[in-house]
């Protein structure tokens, strides 16, 4: 057998591992002692803290903690959003942006952001959104014709989010019938309220106007700073608006995304839209549909007034065609109703008619007034402006009213119904 350099080379270089292995061998089973320089390593015990050396020291200040007292606990009913949510858990709303991410959450604090995962915390806000106005919820206080008027149709949520998808081809539907297009014709004919879809106008406006044209994030929110040392309550309703805003933002990206009437497969209805108000360039889509539902007989449409924000101006003046058009210019200026001032007598004098039984409008349709929030508003304060005396009370008013009218028996018959009213709801003195 030829022997070649490259086996003479394995063969050496095994019987070279062999010895190492031996020596390896012989030094681990050698007993060795610890320098006495090296001290004794103690047992690790997981229940006590290990002593340092001086060596892991390392000289480094704790993060510095964020110290902010609790809130007082708000009391809020079961079911409601601010129990099912747990907002008395959430931190201070007042500065909360401001704050460093790290510095927004301490020990036992829920986050707000997680709310909506909470099955129990959404079901509560999709009940109180359901029964909400989508106007007073826009813009609450310039909108408080809802709160008085009763309407046939109540407009809600509930209301808009039952069925879009159907709304709009019930809107494709009326702007296809002729009958439908009122024309010049300032009047409205309430007789079409159901051929012509008059309700599914309305819903289409809104769900165009919250879920595709910035209505949830230009909502009229009421604000706190920290200077202005907010109650509890109000801290929490902070929190309860930006979880109803989370609500209906996430209701609408749930939508089928063909109801945007800005999408490219609405180009002919925007342009049926548009040929129904030639002369009124100015006037937003949106706003053609509210007006066109309150002249085809909508009652809550024929409420509807523009609605002014601090980023926008949302139009539609539902109210100049509805049974309220003379009611809102004629009667008496509607800021003299809408605007929260104290009881007085010439106030009165020109509003309790209000409380009179039956109340007509144009077209011979009558206006059913909600007369309990007709009290609270004129009988409980705040009131707009603040005075050096205290306003007078309901009692006091009514009784010099009473005096100055005795020989009106209709006025007296309307008094006393006022009367009525705000001593079952104990705001009379």
């Amino acid at each position: 057998m030829k022997t070649t350099w490259r086996t003479l080379w394995l063969g050496a270089g095994g019987l070279g591992l062999l010895a190492l292995g031996v020596g390896v061998f012989l030094w681990l089973g050698t007993p060795r002692t610890i320098p006495p320089e090296l001290p004794d390593i103690p047992p690790t015990n997981l229940s006590t803290s290990p002593v340092p050396t001086p060596a892991a020291t390392v000289s480094r200040s704790p993060p510095t903690e964020l110290v902010v007292p609790r809130l007082d606990p708000v009391d809020y009913p079961p079911g409601s959003v601010g129990h099912a949510c747990e907002v008395n858990e959430f931190p201070p709303r007042a500065g909360y942006w401001f704050l460093e991410p790290e510095q927004r959450l301490r020990r036992g604090e829920k986050n707000p952001l997680l709310a909506l995962r909470n099955e129990e915390c959404k079901s509560a806000l999709e009940r109180h959104i359901y029964a909400t106005n989508p106007y007073r919820w826009l813009d609450a206080k310039n909108n408080r014709q809802f709160a008085f008027i009763v309407t046939d149709n109540p407009l809600t949520f509930e209301r808009l989010f039952t069925d879009p998808v159907g709304d709009l081809l019930r809107v494709q539907e009326a702007l296809a019938r002729p009958e439908c297009h009122p024309g010049d014709d300032p009047k409205s004919n309430w007789k079409l309220n159901e051929t012509c879809h008059a309700d599914a106008l309305l819903n289409y406006a809104l769900i165009t106007r919250f879920c595709y044209n910035e209505g949830v994030s230009n909502r009229t929110r009421k604000m706190y700073w920290e200077e202005n040392n907010p109650t509890p309550a109000q801290d929490r309703q902070m929190w309860i608006q930006d979880l109803e805003d989370d609500w209906v933002k996430e209701k609408c990206e749930s939508l089928d995304p063909t109801l945007n009437l800005l999408s490219e497969v609405h180009t002919k209805l925007r342009a049926q839209l548009r040929a129904l108000y030639p002369d009124s360039p100015m006037l937003d889509l949106e706003g053609i549909l509210i007006e066109l539902a309150a002249r085809l007989g909508d009652d809550a449409a024929a409420l509807t007034r523009p609605v002014i924000t601090s980023d926008r101006i949302y139009l539609g003046e539902g109210y100049k065609y509805g049974p309220l058009a003379e009611w809102f210019t004629d009667l008496f200026i509607p800021a003299q109703l809408f605007t929260k001032h104290p009881p007085s007598v010439d106030r009165l004098r020109e509003l309790v008619l209000l409380f009179a039984e039956n109340i007509g409008a144009s077209g011979g349709k009558l206006i059913k007034f909600d007369h309990e929030a007709l009290v609270q508003h004129l009988c409980t304060p705040p009131y707009k402006g603040k005075t050096d005396t205290d306003p007078a009370s309901c009692r006091t008013v009514v009784n010099e009213l009473r005096l100055q009218v005795a020989n009106n028996p209709i006025m007296l018959e309307v008094i006393a119904t006022f009367e009525d009213v705000a001593k079952r709801l104990d705001v009379y003195e």
